[in-house]
């Protein structure tokens, strides 16, 4: 999980950084940079929601493995 927060952090990085990008394309008539910028902060969305996913999925999987767990314990009985 500690990865996903590396993940986080380098999503919101990229999101941030692509904005300037944008906003500077945008000021000094740049398309390039602009779409740069727009293209930056589409790839920083993506790694966060990522991220998120494979979070979800490791407490999901944490459930199910504590269910089983208590099963077998209740079996054992």
């Amino acid at each position: 999980m500690n990865s996903n927060l590396g993940d986080k952090a380098k999503g919101m990085k990229d999101k941030v950084v692509g904005k300037i990008k944008e906003e500077y394309g945008d000021l000094v008539d740049d398309s390039g940079k602009e779409l740069e910028g727009k293209l930056q902060q589409a790839r920083g969305e993506a790694i966060q929601k990522k991220a998120e996913v494979e979070e979800d999925l490791h407490d999901k999987a944490d459930d199910l493995v504590d269910k089983a767990n208590d099963k077998i314990d209740d079996w054992k009985e």
